[in-house]
């Protein structure tokens, strides 16, 4: 009975050991990168830096995830996605001191829904862990810009910075210091950039054309109207004099002046 109790003790105590690690893991970075296409489908990208290793990591995804990949700087990682309403993810990896992240991508069409002519993006990545650092980034679709409501906000939590690459439009939200009852979570609410038919570029240019004429028009008459004022002060031979000049471009032989 007494070995039984000692054996029992010596398990437990493994067993604590073995676990403790992943219970009371803290994360020192933890970033989501989102892409979302004009279709509604959201691709993710976590990175999850620990500080110290790990034997394991469980995330709660509400949704359906799809193409699911995982890698560490330390080698192989062994994840389980178990389906449904929510997508749990449970993943056995070796990290070690010098090597501690781990990435995790997939895919889902369940983070995006229609609200009228609008989409509103929401994503849940909580963590039951205090978080040093964290960053979420969220890229729209080309052609979208963010909207907002009186009920629906353009971003939750407002955002850090909003900037752009040139073609889409970027959201970022950065935080620090979160305790393990914070929530990760976050939205966008956007909708397609309202585009001119080109009825509408026909009638612009044509305007434009018709103005920049106008304009070309009254500034030669204003250019003209000087020579017409000083002929009207001249005789007869002063004026012969100006016409034969510019007849000849400007330059003339005195002689062949008097001539003409």
């Amino acid at each position: 009975m007494k070995l039984f109790q000692i054996v029992s003790v010596l398990v437990g105590i493994v067993s604590l050991l073995y676990f403790l690690p992943t219970a009371l893991a803290i994360v020192q970075f933890y970033g989501a990168e989102t892409d979302l296409s004009t279709d509604g489908n959201a691709k993710v990208t976590l990175i999850i830096t620990f500080h110290q290793p790990v034997k394991g990591f469980q995330l709660a995804v509400f949704g359906s995830v799809k193409n699911f990949e995982a890698s560490s700087n330390s080698g192989p990682v062994g994840c389980k996605v178990q389906g449904g309403p929510a997508s749990i993810i449970d993943c056995k990896m070796n990290l070690t001191l010098e090597k501690r992240t781990l990435e995790l991508k997939f895919e889902s069409a369940d983070f995006v829904r229609t609200v009228d002519t609008k989409t509103l993006f929401s994503l849940d990545l909580s963590l039951s862990q205090p978080i040093d650092d964290a960053f979420s980034s969220v890229k729209l679709p080309e052609g979208y810009a963010l909207a907002n409501t009186s009920l629906i906000p353009a971003t939750s939590p407002s955002a850090s910075d909003i900037v752009s690459d040139g073609r889409r439009i970027i959201v970022n939200w950065k935080m620090a210091n979160l305790t393990g009852d914070q929530p990760f979570k976050f939205q966008t609410f956007y909708e397609p950039v309202k585009r001119q038919s080109p009825w509408t570029l026909i009638a612009v240019s044509s305007l434009s054309f018709l103005v920049l004429g106008g304009l070309g028009f009254f500034f030669y008459k204003r250019i003209k109207k000087p020579k017409e004022v000083i002929l009207s002060v001249l005789d007869d031979f002063e004026r012969k004099v100006i016409e034969v000049i510019t007849a000849a471009g400007g330059e003339i032989n005195q002689r062949k002046v008097v001539h003409e």
